[in-house]
């Protein structure tokens, strides 16, 4: 069903919120090939830290959490806590890491907290932490606060 401009304004402003189709877009691959990574990670504008190992329901979070803020496939790129050391190369203009992992501790010496830009001595690019996505599949209240970061994650790339 299609609505008119006049419906959608009429439903914001009774703060309902319209559900739209999403499409079944290709999802991205974890990076694994040192030369692939490198390749990829150039030519992306999200970085995204992601535990080795999830579960299908996670990733189809992870997606359903990227399509939320129009994030595209394309424009993404997931990699593990060993090859953190190939973002040393990559240009950090016009990208964001995005820690979506338990292993927050690989990044930095320094104390890293969620809800917060970081940048590290070793990686210049704009990091957000959050919740890792089995957690945030195991205590859904923290997805308020998963998309808040999903939303400062998102302001780095405007500034």
């Amino acid at each position: 069903m299609e609505l008119t401009s006049r419906q959608l304004s009429s439903l914001n402003e009774m703060g309902i919120p319209v559900w739209r189709l999403r499409s079944n877009a290709q999802e991205p691959e974890v990076v694994t090939a040192s030369e692939q990574a490198s390749e990829q990670l150039l030519r992306c504008t999200w970085i995204i830290l992601v535990n080795k190992e999830h579960s299908e329901q996670a990733q189809r979070l992870l997606y359903a959490m990227l399509s939320a803020i129009a994030v595209s496939p394309e424009q993404v790129a997931l990699i593990s806590s060993e090859q953190l050391p190939q973002l040393q190369s990559v240009d950090a203009k016009q990208k964001v890491l995005l820690v979506l992992s338990d292993e927050i501790t690989d990044l930095s010496e320094q104390a890293i907290s969620r809800g917060e830009i970081h940048q590290t001595q070793t990686i210049q690019i704009n990091t957000v932490c959050s919740f890792g996505l089995n957690e945030l599949l195991a205590e859904p209240e923290k997805k308020a606060e998963a998309w808040q970061d999903l939303q400062l994650a998102q302001s780095t790339l405007s500034q």
